[in-house]
């Protein structure tokens, strides 16, 4: 089972920062998860949140807001806010990486088009997975770069569609199928293989929920904090 760093490793360092990044690499961690969206000024910023309510107060939005007025900002550790190339430049050779792109917007062209063009500068189109909640996003990726691996989002609790339902696989037509560990059962694993897709499940945090996704005998778990399998078994 390939244990992945959610947004890095959260419980060492803030999550989607270099230092936490870094964290994970250092635990040994064989792939991480972070989340991109686009500033005002169309940089690639690695930040989970809409807005920076959490981290300054502020509710204006990320994609409202130029890059210059988001890089300096940082939270009580004094961990900056990176771009998406940055957290690349500190990757391991052959690290798994999951970008989950983040849109709400049904036309999503400008940031899928960035995303895919930053992994083929890289050179890791066999080493990454690109990732939403967005079925949109993941067609238009598949659009641009046919043979480019992606996975599809599902929580119960996700309210990012009118519609929230896991059928939007036969829309987005995904490699993979990334589901909440609390929405995860053998019915909709059962699902999903017979539909070829890979399964991953988030966000498994203690030994309980491992022990779940480990039963259900997914490919892989996004966890926050990357010593949870060694501590574990």
């Amino acid at each position: 089972i390939l244990v992945i760093g959610h947004r890095g490793a959260p419980i060492l360092a803030p999550e989607n920062t270099i230092e936490s990044f870094t964290k994970a690499f250092a635990a040994g961690i064989k792939g991480i998860e972070l989340d991109v969206q686009l500033s005002k000024d169309g940089a690639l910023v690695v930040f989970h949140d809409w807005d920076l309510e959490n981290l300054t107060g502020s509710v204006v939005k990320i994609k409202d807001m130029d890059y210059s007025e988001i890089r300096d900002l940082s939270n009580e550790n004094n961990c900056k806010i990176p771009l998406l190339y940055e957290v690349l430049d500190i990757c391991p050779k052959n690290m798994f990486i999951n970008i989950e792109i983040k849109s709400i917007d049904y036309s999503n062209t400008p940031i899928v088009k960035k995303v895919a063009k930053m992994i083929g500068k890289y050179k890791i189109e066999k080493t990454v997975v690109v990732s939403s909640f967005n079925p949109f996003v993941l067609m238009v990726a598949k659009k641009i770069s046919p043979d480019l691996l992606t996975a599809y989002l599902w929580s119960s609790e996700d309210v990012s569609f009118l519609i929230n339902s896991p059928l939007w696989v036969w829309l987005c037509r995904p490699d993979g199928f990334h589901i909440d560990i609390n929405n995860a059962n053998e019915k909709n694993i059962s699902w999903a293989r017979k539909n070829n897709l890979s399964v991953f499940v988030f966000t498994v945090n203690n030994s309980s929920d491992l022990s779940k996704a480990l039963k259900l005998g997914v490919d892989g778990i996004f966890t926050d904090d990357p010593y949870l399998k060694l501590s574990s078994t």
